[in-house]
């Protein structure tokens, strides 16, 4: 029993002795799938594929998918352009006149 045990969790003793970045991922499919020859096939390909290449910095976005370790991707971040100066008395023609075609908006169509 020990033997088909350790068969059987192949795939992701792989994955944790090479600290996969999708080992758990891993786990999960063995643990549901590796009944199946399909699934526990599936565990070991993606267990014994490149983990990390050689000098990378990546997190291991080359390796698969990366649902739990995400590449860094630097931004800057810069400040908005100034709003443009209005007078208090421009604002309030504008919102005025906003208020008036809101409530009378027959009165401001041409048709």
């Amino acid at each position: 029993m020990l033997i088909i045990g350790a068969i059987y969790a192949a795939p992701t003793l792989l994955a944790f002795r090479r600290n996969h970045p999708n080992r758990w991922i891993i786990l999960v499919i063995n643990v549901a799938f590796g009944g199946t020859i399909i699934g526990w096939g599936i565990a070991l390909v993606w267990a014994k594929r490149a983990a990390h290449r050689v000098g990378s910095t990546s997190s291991g976005g080359e390796s698969g998918l990366n649902l739990f370790i995400n590449d860094v991707k630097k931004i800057q971040v810069v400040d908005p352009p100034p709003l443009p100066q209005t007078s208090p008395c421009a604002s309030a023609g504008r919102l005025h006149d906003l208020l008036v075609r809101a409530q009378f908006p027959r009165l401001n169509s041409t048709a």
